[in-house]
Order: C-alpha cells, then sequence, then structure tokens
C-alpha cells in the first residue's frame, strides 16, 4: 500500500471553559490564482474541515484592529506562488483565524504546505500589542523571547497551500466514508489546519517534547503515556494509534485512506493551548511526508506533506 505521511498533534479531548467562544476560520481564496478551488466541491470540502474545528475549538481572542500609529502587518508566503506577500494594515475580527489557501505545483510529492503566518508591526498602545501578538493570551505564548516556558497559542491565521498535480479524490460527502482511489483531500485539509493551529509549530508544543516524545498532559493521558514523535518533532510516530484508529497528525496517510481526528490529535491541541469541545469524534488508505518548519517570530511557520 502507498502511503502518505501526515503532520499533526494529537491528545486526549478536555472539556472547554463554559466561557470561551466559538472559533471562526475565516477562508480566504484571493490568493488562488492558479484555480484550484474554481470548483465549488473543492471549497465545500476544506469548508467541511475547516468547519469541523469550528465545532470543535473554543478560547477567547481579541480582534487586531489596525488604526492611526497601530499598524499590523501579516506576513506569509502566498498559497498560488510561494512568494513572500505582506498586507499592511492587516485585521482580524475577534475570536476568528484568517487561512490564505490556494494551489500550487509544489516541490517533489508535497501534498500540502501549511501553517501559521508571520507579522510585523509598529505600535504605540501596549494592548494594540498584545492583542496583535497573543491575541489576548498573554505571555502565555511567548513566555521568554526564545518561547521557553510558553503554555499557550495564539495567531491571526496563516496559510495553506495544496499540489495541483496531485491524484486527489474530492469527496461530495464527507459525512460518509466509502471506498475510493487517489489521496483524500478532506484528511489532508484537517491534517494542514492542524498545522496552522500550531501542531508540530507551536512554542507550547515544543516545550513540551521530552527525549523525543511529546509530554503534554492532555496527550498522556489519553496515550497512556508519552507519545513517541517522528525525527522531526512534528509529528506523532509512523503508526501513532488512538482509539484503535490511526492518527491524522502521524506523518503518513495511505491513497484510498480517510483519516479522522483521533481522541489523541485533540488532545494535542488541548496541550497547546486551545479549549476543546468534548463532543464525539467521527468514526469511520506512494507516500507522503507531512513536515513542518517554524522560521521565527516574524517569520512564517508551516508543514508539508511529501512523499517518502
Amino acid at each position: 500500500m502507498e502511503k502518505i505521511k501526515l503532520g499533526l498533534a494529537a491528545g486526549l479531548i478536555g472539556l472547554a471553559s463554559s466561557t470561551a467562544n466559538a472559533i471562526t476560520l475565516n477562508i480566504d481564496y484571493s490568493f488562488d490564482s492558479n484555480n484550484f478551488f474554481s470548483n465549488q466541491v473543492r471549497r465545500d470540502i476544506f469548508e467541511a474541515a475547516a468547519g469541523f474545528y469550528e465545532t470543535r475549538l473554543g478560547d477567547n481572542l481579541l480582534a487586531i484592529d489596525s488604526a492611526g500609529s497601530n499598524q499590523f502587518n501579516a506576513i506569509f508566503d502566498r498559497p498560488d506562488t510561494g512568494a513572500e506577500h505582506t498586507i499592511n494594515g492587516f485585521d482580524v475580527a475577534a475570536d476568528t483565524l484568517t487561512i490564505f489557501t490556494g494551489g500550487r505545483n509544489l516541490s517533489g510529492s508535497t501534498l500540502g504546505f501549511g501553517g501559521p503566518g508571520g507579522y510585523s508591526l509598529s505600535f504605540t498602545s501596549t494592548s494594540f500589542f498584545d492583542n496583535s501578538v497573543s491575541r489576548g493570551q498573554g505571555d502565555g505564548t511567548r513566555a521568554s523571547v526564545e518561547g521557553a516556558g510558553a503554555f499557550d497559542f495564539a495567531t491571526w491565521g496563516g496559510v495553506i497551500s495544496f499540489d495541483t498535480g496531485s491524484n486527489w479524490y474530492f469527496d461530495s460527502d464527507v459525512g460518509t466514508d466509502e471506498s475510493f482511489s487517489g489521496f483524500d483531500f478532506y484528511s489532508v485539509a484537517l491534517h494542514e489546519i492542524g498545522h496552522l493551529l500550531g501542531f508540530g509549530i507551536a512554542d507550547s508544543w515544543n516545550n513540551q517534547i521530552v527525549a523525543g516524545a511529546f509530554t503534554g498532559g492532555e496527550s498522556v493521558a489519553s496515550f497512556g503515556g508519552p507519545v513517541a514523535l517522528n525525527g522531526g518533532l512534528d509529528h506523532w510516530a509512523e503508526g501513532t494509534a488512538s482509539g484503535g484508529r490511526e492518527t491524522n497528525f502521524d506523518p503518513t496517510i495511505g491513497n484510498g485512506v480517510r483519516k479522522h481526528l483521533t481522541d489523541l490529535d485533540l488532545a494535542a491541541l488541548s496541550d497547546i493551548g486551545w479549549q476543546v469541545n468534548a463532543a464525539p469524534v467521527p468514526v469511520p488508505g506512494a507516500v507522503w511526508l507531512f513536515g513542518s518548519a517554524l522560521l521565527g517570530l516574524m517569520g512564517i511557520s508551516r508543514g508539508r506533506l511529501a512523499s517518502a
């Protein structure tokens, strides 16, 4: 069987605080010049993957409102070209993340590439700085300049690119699981959105890695002990299972296979700092690799899926 390697976090589902607000993922297709999403079915699938996270994640993210001497500039690699792009005076509504998505010919056998975006800013207001850098989550997202001690995660959003030349399976009804051929676009979309949410990338992820294993409390409780990671320390180890199913956030996915998020995957998001609602996880086969890289505070973080 051919396999795809995926990158994402896993973990036990924690109860969300009653004061947490639902998170909205705002999908922006304006950088899709290659028309990967010109087909409405593809948009529907991607938005279904985003919708899954919207039903499971809660938090209290403050708005980013650029005005006057307080200006937030979003920096990211365009999903359609890979070229660095800056949007000056960028705004994001409260409890909202913006995802720029599109398609391009990715290098090698890469299926998808995604992660949180970078930024630059000028400010005179300390509250604007906090809203912009941590969305009101405070020093938990940046306990030190190097991120040591961080226990939370916040971002304005980020970018996800999909390979235009891969043999995709676009399912018109992701609510059912059936036999198919190709790489399941829904599974890959779930995976890459997970990277954008900090799986394998956030300081609060890296601060919980000990001796090649993830030691976040929710994940340990779900898995029964520290969870082994892949060599890049940005995915579960190959074949990691939760509840009898292979995780979405391990490094591979097979041709003809659908991967829902497991309890372990969701637990990792809780350990990163998201408030995860305890709701039922849906139950449901060329090797490709998901990777992720953090380019720094002012840079662009992203995760990659490529063939081995």
